[in-house]
């Protein structure tokens, strides 16, 4: 099951005990890793506990990103090193997390000082609730789904591209667009790389989406996946996937997926 990451959650779900959630709540011994009992045994409870105050203090200065990524943050991180994950690797992880949710692409972060190093790749992006078919109007002798991928509105040609009738290369062309032209996108064809185009509100044809390119890149989606990896030296690395999405109040609430 699913579960939103916040702090009493990660508590539970990475097993941590109940003496290692009490001994976890200190900041002082979170950073100096001095908590009593197994460090081990409670790196998952210190993790999450260090990301959610981190978290916390960013989202003072960062809306869009608060105290629920900082968790997520410090589970990914406790569930294998725990307390030995500096503040500082934290912070870079934090920031690299934000960067790539608000722009959708993949960041990169190291400390010399640490040697610690991470990454968090953008594993696909959701625009809204998906579009039905029956809502849109299309020119004749199109093919018409039940429902589309939501997509940020606005796309230009990268490379001259054929319209199709259909989300496929052997059906029949109804048209062009040509290098630099802009078009509506309606909607993406579920789990195919195919874009159904308009223009003033119609549908002209699908075409192959990695032809185009969005106008504007930093469109923020309403829903992302990402993978996010740490690597720290003498603990290897660990890679995690979570789901955000961000709330009513635009801010990002993450799942452990």
């Amino acid at each position: 099951m699913r579960a939103v990451i916040a702090l009493s959650a990660l508590l539970v779900a990475t097993g941590a005990p109940a003496a290692a959630q009490a001994q976890s709540s200190p900041l002082s011994a979170i950073f100096n890793c001095q908590a009593s009992g197994g460090k081990q045994e409670a790196g998952a409870a210190l993790g999450a506990v260090l990301g959610g105050v981190i978290g916390n203090q960013v989202a003072k200065n960062e809306r869009g990103l608060g105290t629920v990524v900082g968790a997520a943050l410090g589970a990914a991180a406790g569930s294998w090193i725990g307390c030995k994950m500096q503040s500082t690797d934290q912070a870079r992880a934090q920031t690299a997390m934000k960067t790539a949710l608000e722009n959708g692409e993949t960041q990169v972060w190291s400390n010399p000082q640490t040697g610690a190093s991470g990454r968090v790749d953008v594993v696909s992006s959701s625009y809204g609730p998906p579009v039905a078919g029956s809502s849109l109007r299309f020119a004749p002798g199109l093919q018409v789904l039940t429902t589309y991928e939501a997509l940020p509105n606005a796309y230009v040609v990268s490379s001259t591209a054929n319209l199709r009738a259909a989300p496929t290369t052997g059906s029949a062309i109804v048209g062009k667009l040509m290098t630099g032209e802009g078009f509506d996108a309606l909607g993406r064809v579920p789990n195919q790389p195919w874009i159904l185009a308009g223009r003033y509100g119609q549908a002209i044809g699908y075409v192959y989406e990695p032809l185009v390119r969005q106008a504007n890149n930093y469109t923020v989606a309403s829903c992302r996946v990402v993978d996010q990896t740490i690597n720290a030296p003498g603990y290897g690395a660990a890679t995690e996937r979570y789901n955000a999405c961000r709330d009513a109040n635009g801010q990002w609430q993450v799942t452990r997926v």
